[in-house]
């Protein structure tokens, strides 16, 4: 049997679960069901390990905890297969920068919006090789014996990002992210509990963190004056304690808007089944787990142009820019004036399953130890 140690590098992973927690959980789960076993540590828990046959690191957000076991890992002399989890912040960036810093402002002023983000962008990425936090990503790109980027889009990203030649791409294995199809599978039913307690249906959902990248804020300003309900399902991220109470202000005077901090996984199937469209537009989504279960369970999807969302949805969502309130009123209106994709649900059902994944990972694996 092969044995695989599972190292997630983010070391809040499992205090603040995200799409990382999940891909490295249900992959783990997916997995152990085909036949592989596997073991979990964190990055700084690896001294004395028993023998595998190869660790699987997810996530080079945080550079260093990754690189610490790259480091434990290569002294023991077990390969490793990366899952770089990766899409950078620049538009976010330069979002923040555009808005809170004088010269910037000043050179939007000058020559516009778009021409000062070109100007921004290619400052940010010459100056990137000069970055400890650019160098210590590209290396583990470059140690790990497979990557295994969740789209092509975001190999190709990796490949611009962090100067790699064509010859990156021949490490590269796409391992597409994935849903709990088995909670879709039969037509669902909408909550009767949730419109019971609440009273809300066809209202415009988002499932997410709320903190900044995914961009509530922006939401709510932009369907200000839309007669539709609005609701948020999602934990507040400490930090961002001020900008979760700033959409709840906002909120507060558009009216029409529900907050929920949490709601079990198995009842989520029955709220987006009474809601009439989930939009994310986030500053980027890889794809968004919650786009592909709201899909499923029936929603209309308005997701974001940033990241890997078109490898994954293509013609079947509306996109937005999420620097636009008035691109996001126009796709959310778009998609409420039209029908949900049966398409993207059948596809989303025979492709975007976790066992699909474990596979595609399986087959990773087997290239690197030449089974």
């Amino acid at each position: 049997m092969m044995r695989v140690l599972f190292i997630n590098s983010r070391p809040d992973a499992e205090q603040y679960p995200g799409g990382d927690t999940i891909q490295a959980h249900k992959t783990q789960a997916a997995l152990t069901a085909i036949g592989v076993h596997v073991e979990v540590r964190g990055p700084y828990d690896l001294d004395n390990l028993p023998p595998y046959d190869l660790a699987h690191v997810f996530n080079i957000q945080q550079p260093e905890p990754a690189w610490a076991a790259f480091q434990q890992l290569a002294k023991q002399r077990i390969p490793v297969v990366l899952s770089p989890i990766y899409w950078d912040m620049m538009a976010h960036w330069f979002e923040m920068a555009s808005t809170e810093r004088k010269r910037w402002q000043q050179m939007v002023g000058l020559v516009g919006k778009n021409r000062t983000r070109q100007l921004y962008l290619r400052w940010q990425r010459a100056k990137s090789p000069a970055n400890t936090h650019w160098r210590l990503q590209r290396r583990l790109l470059a140690e790990a014996r497979r990557v295994l980027p969740n789209s092509q889009a975001e190999a190709d990203l990796l490949q611009q990002s962090f100067a790699f030649t064509a010859q990156f791409q021949k490490k590269i294995d796409v391992v597409p992210n994935a849903i709990d199809t088995t909670l879709y599978e039969k037509h669902l039913a909408p909550s009767e509990l949730f419109y019971q307690h609440y009273g809300l249906q066809d209202f415009v959902l988002q499932v997410g963190t709320i903190y900044p990248v995914k961009n509530q804020l922006a939401l709510i300003e932009a369907l200000y004056d839309l007669p539709v309900p609005l609701v948020f399902v999602g934990k507040v991220l400490e930090p961002f304690a001020d900008y979760a109470a700033a959409c709840k202000a906002r909120a507060a005077e558009r009216g029409n808007v529900l907050f929920l901090d949490h709601v079990p996984h198995e009842e989520l199937p029955g709220i987006y089944a009474l809601a009439a469209v989930h939009a994310l537009p986030s500053w980027r989504e890889t794809p968004g787990l919650v786009s592909l279960e709201a899909a499923v369970a029936g929603c209309r999807i308005v997701t974001t142009s940033i990241g890997s969302t078109r490898d994954y949805f293509g013609d079947e969502a509306w996109y937005c820019s999420p620097d636009d309130l008035g691109s996001i009123r126009r796709a959310v209106e778009n998609a409420l004036n039209n029908q949900p994709s049966t398409i993207l649900r059948q596809r989303i059902l025979n492709e975007y399953t976790w066992h699909c994944t474990a596979e595609s990972t399986l087959a990773s694996y087997q290239k690197v130890l030449k089974l």
